[in-house]
Formats: structure tokens, sequence, C-alpha cells
């Protein structure tokens, strides 16, 4: 998978592919079309990038109308799952990673490649690789843009201390001791004073060098890439045999949370849940966070603010650069109407989302997945328009030099591994109850009992 991704994400590469149909077809023949389209993710109050792209959309359908159901992500697939139990499924439907090969097995979702055929699209040459969920020649979903995880940082800060700024190369990125040195001078306590020093007060922090990942609940996505920086994965290749629970994976557990436990460099977990924790974006602004790991989506908080926010790559704990990307999947309930395909590649089509970002001066952090970004220059300028060049650059490094498709997409049974498994475990860890070697090796046996293989 890595191989390919290097092929297709290559800026400025040679070439130009236009769109054949998808959204383009006009007016619909079927009057009165009602389309109902599910999602956690794109609504909001004011302007937003999706609602833009429904209003154009209705534009040029005038009897289509698109019905946007948001439901706040710790609902929505309890809804969704109520909705498709009374033949009431939503027609687009937003999906985690996991899930889509999982429903397009059981039925749930639609094989797309019929109404990419109908269209003249062939989506292996639209969309880069990587973002097609296929098994067995089937095509469930399409990944809705790209994500990544980038270290973010405070310019003012690490000039302060006098600390050269992290790489931008996902080649030469530093290493988690390195990390560790500079969030060591970059927290402070009320007196001034550092971990380094022997009377610094972890109990009276002002200013946190890095955040603990379980400020974010624990989650795997800020997780994973730690591990496969270290040389590890959840399980191999093929899904046979699990990895985590190795040298490699226990070690990369267990630095997470001694940013808290021994470096001091990071607050506790009880602490990153409270309320004063719940902007990281606005703790970096104000000068009470120096660093912190988040998705490259963060960045709109920094734009909406004008805030020039350091961007670089994660440290890797193994010298290396191997972080993850990932990308929801956009799907179709079977037997969907034309005109939902229809608004469905719109919303795919990465091109519609920089001209409606430039239309409407909004904001952009998502990574396009439409291979025309990428080959086509003036494309590629126009997203840069709209899209951070410091960014553009580092994630484009990450995605073509240092990472590697998440094994949300690829591991069969990933929600039970990682969701209802490891990650209520991880607990233990953060909180410095259990070692990451106790807490894993009591978990071996369950996790390897619990591999299905990867999807094909």
């Amino acid at each position: 998978m890595k191989k390919n991704v290097l092929l297709v994400m290559a800026f400025f590469l040679i070439g130009s592919l236009a769109f054949a149909g998808g959204g383009q077809s006009g007016k619909s023949s079927s009057p009165q079309t009602r389309i109902v389209m599910a999602s956690w993710y794109g609504g909001g109050s004011g302007r937003t990038l999706n609602g833009t792209l429904v209003e154009e959309f209705e534009k040029s359908h005038p009897n289509v109308k698109i019905v946007e159901d948001y439901t706040t992500y710790n609902e929505y697939h309890s809804k969704i799952n109520s909705m498709i139990a009374a033949g009431n499924a939503p027609d687009i439907m937003y999906l985690e990673e996991f899930r889509v090969n999982e429903w397009g097995e059981r039925g749930v979702v639609a094989d797309l490649n019929p109404y990419y055929k109908d269209a003249g699209i062939d989506p292996k040459t639209f969309y880069v690789d990587g973002a097609l969920f296929t098994t067995g020649g089937k095509l469930w979903g399409v990944s809705n843009q790209f994500g990544t995880v980038i270290l973010y940082y405070n310019k003012k800060l690490f000039k302060e201390a006098g600390i050269t700024p992290p790489p931008e190369s996902a080649a030469n990125p530093w290493t988690w001791e390195q990390f560790v040195t500079a969030a060591k001078k970059l927290t402070k306590d009320s007196r001034g004073r550092t971990p380094n020093d022997s009377d610094f007060n972890y109990n009276n922090v002002v200013q946190y060098g890095t955040t603990n990942a379980g400020a974010y609940g624990g989650s795997w996505v800020y997780i994973l890439p730690f591990i496969y920086t270290a040389g590890s994965s959840v399980a191999n290749a093929d899904g046979t045999e699990i990895e985590i629970t190795k040298p490699a994976g226990v070690r990369a557990l267990q630095n997470i949370a001694n940013l808290a436990l021994v470096d001091r460099v990071a607050p506790t977990v009880a602490l990153s849940t409270t309320a004063v924790f719940s902007s990281l974006s606005s703790m970096l602004m104000n000068d009470q966070v120096a660093m912190y790991i988040a998705n490259n989506g963060e960045y709109v908080n920094f734009a909406n603010e004008n805030y020039d926010v350091g961007i670089a790559q994660i440290p890797s704990m193994s010298g290396r650069g191997n972080n993850m990307f990932w990308g929801n999947g956009i799907t179709l309930k079977p037997g969907a109407s034309k005109e939902a395909f229809e608004f469905m590649t719109d919303l795919l089509d990465f091109n519609k989302r920089v001209n409606a970002a430039k239309t409407y001066g909004l904001n952009l952090a998502d990574i396009p997945q439409t291979r025309s970004v990428f080959d086509d220059p003036a494309r590629n300028r126009a997203w840069l328009e709209v899209f951070s060049p410091v960014m553009a650059r580092v994630t484009a490094d990450i995605l073509q030099n240092g990472s590697r498709l998440g094994e949300q997409h690829t591991l069969k049974n990933f929600a039970e591994i990682m969701d209802r498994t490891l990650v209520p475990s991880w607990d233990k860890i953060w909180l410095g109850t259990e070692s990451a070697q106790q807490v894993l090796g009591s978990l071996r046996q369950s996790l390897q009992g619990m591999l299905q293989g990867v999807w094909r």
C-alpha cells in the first residue's frame, strides 16, 4: 500500500485528469427527488463546506432536495442502525474506515462500481490509492479526504527557549528523545522551574511542554501513529499475528504514558480531561502549551485566528518516519438513486471543496484524495490558495515518505480489537496503575484470538 501511495501522491506530477460525469450532469430528470445524507461530519452553524456543496448542487438540480441529517458522533451509529433496521436507511452515509468494508459485505451499503461505470468514471484513476474501500472486486465506499497527525508548536516559546524547531521532513523527524528533551525545556512551573530542576513543582505548572495522549480519551487515532513510528503495529501484514504486545509496541505505549508519569512534561490524564484543556489550540496560542499532536484538521482553528502556528512531523520512536493516514468513507444505501450518486461524487471531488473555499472565504484543512489536485499544476495551486503551504509540504511528505494506511482501513474486527479491548485497558497505563508490559501481556492471548485477517 505504501508503495502505491508513493506513486500517486507526488506534488506537481505529470498530466491532468479531467472529471468526466458525476456531479456535472445538470438538471435532474426525477421531480421532487429527496436525498438524505447522514453524517457526524461537516455540520455546524454558519456557512460550511458541505453546506455550500449542498447549495450548489440544488441550484444545478432544482428538482432535488438534499436533507442534511447531522448527529453527534457519540449518537451517530445508534441512529443509523435504527434507521436501517426500520427500512429507512439514508441515501448517503458517512462511515468510519473500519465499518465500510464490513457493512459492504453484509449488504448494508451498495457496490458503487455500477454507478461509476454508468457515469464513465474510473475510480482507480480519479482517486488516489488508499482512498477506495474494496473487497472481492466490489467498491463499497470512497474516503472523504485524507487525515494524518502532525506536531503543532508555539514558535514564540521555542524562540525564547532557544530550541531549534522540529523538522518538516518525514525522512528526518525528531527522535522521541529529542522531543522529550525539548518538552522539558518548555515546561515551567509558576516560578519558572523546569523538570530539569530539582525543585520543579509539577503540581503548579503554568506552561506544559506537550500534552498527554490521554487528553483525547486515549483515542487510538493519536496513539497508533506512535506505535507505527516504533516499528510496531496492531497485527502483522496479513492480520494473523498480534504485534502490539511485542517489545516495540509496549515501549511506544509506555513512552506516551511517561510524558506525565516520569518526564513531567504533560498534564496528568485526570487534568487533561477537565474543561481547562478543552481547547488545546487556544492553550497553545495563549502560551500555556508549547507542543501537541493533533490531526491536520486542527489547523482551521489557527487559520481562523490568523495565528502563525508551527507545523512539523511527529517525533519517531525508531528514528524514521512512519506516521499514518486515513479517511472516513462515504457510501450509498443499496438501490440509491442516480442523483444521490451524483451528489456523492460532488462531496468526493476535492476540487469542488477547493472552489467552495475560495468562493466563500472558507479555510480548508483536509488532504486531497482526488488525484487531479496533485497531478494538475493549476488545481494544485488553487488548493494551496486555501491551504497552508507549510501544511501542504508536511502532509504531502508524510504521504509520500513517512506513512502507512492505518489498520482501521485494513484489519478485520478492528473495532472489537481496538475500541472494545485495547483502548479501555490503556487507562491503566496512562494512570500508572499498571505498566504497558503488564497490560499488554495480559491481553496477548485474547487479542490473538480476535484476529480474523485483513480486507482484500
